[in-house]
């Protein structure tokens, strides 16, 4: 989990939905999970997922993209994923037209008082996806691919692995549950605070599947 962008494993999901810490109900929110590097821009800084300054390779790459989130970066946290052709370290966008893309993964605002990259992104609040989708209008960004289904009751983690047919092309997806859409969140992670949880579901998780299919557990 990178540290300045918590996106939870399907194990902790797993794990929330059992002991009834995490209510779901309403729309799911599919996005493609990017297969690149991270960059956090905060107040006209760039950072690393683990909080570190962002090295200046990455940086060019963004610049390569076509992109500038440093005019929308006041005063707000912007999640941005830098891949393609060039920038990728699982293989997932070798066949890409363009050597480097940049995607607006999140979008968050920090209160007034925050100080540090570190106090801003644990008291920020998630925007609104329609808000984030704005600002990456405006920025030049990509806005990743998504899909929206809705649910009565929280998905169990089988569910989630099968949802995996629609990202073929990708590492997999990433579940947002965003409290505007009234879902009901956990303090852990911070989801709480931030208005959202999300979680991560790979391809790679279809041999667990297999697992639970064969030992009949239904923990990842």
């Amino acid at each position: 989990m990178a540290r300045l962008h918590p996106v939870v494993r399907l194990v902790d999901y797993e794990r929330l939905v059992k002991r009834r810490r995490l209510r779901v109900k309403g729309p799911l929110v599919l996005e493609e999970k990017l297969d690149g590097y991270l960059l956090v821009v905060y107040n006209g800084a760039f950072y690393t997922g683990l909080g570190r300054r962002a090295p200046n390779w990455l940086l060019r790459a963004l610049a390569e993209a076509g992109a500038d989130p440093l005019p929308a970066s006041r005063n707000r946290l912007l999640y941005v994923e830098v891949y393609g052709r060039c920038l990728s370290p699982g293989g997932f966008h070798r066949n890409d037209k363009r050597c480097y893309r940049a995607a607006l993964v999140d979008a968050a605002r920090p209160p007034a008082y925050a100080g540090n990259i570190e106090e801003a992104v644990l008291l920020s609040r998630t925007l609104d996806p329609l808000e984030r989708r704005g600002i990456a209008e405006d920025t030049g960004l990509e806005h990743p691919r998504e899909t929206v289904i809705t649910v009565d009751s929280a998905p169990r983690a089988r569910m989630l692995i099968e949802l995996l047919e629609g990202f073929q092309d990708r590492e997999g997806y990433v579940l947002k549950l965003y409290s505007i859409h009234g879902h009901v969140l956990p303090p852990d992670y911070g989801a709480k605070i931030r208005g959202l949880l999300e979680v991560k579901v790979k391809h790679s998780y279809r041999d667990l599947l297999a697992g639970i299919r064969a030992t009949h557990n239904t923990v990842l």
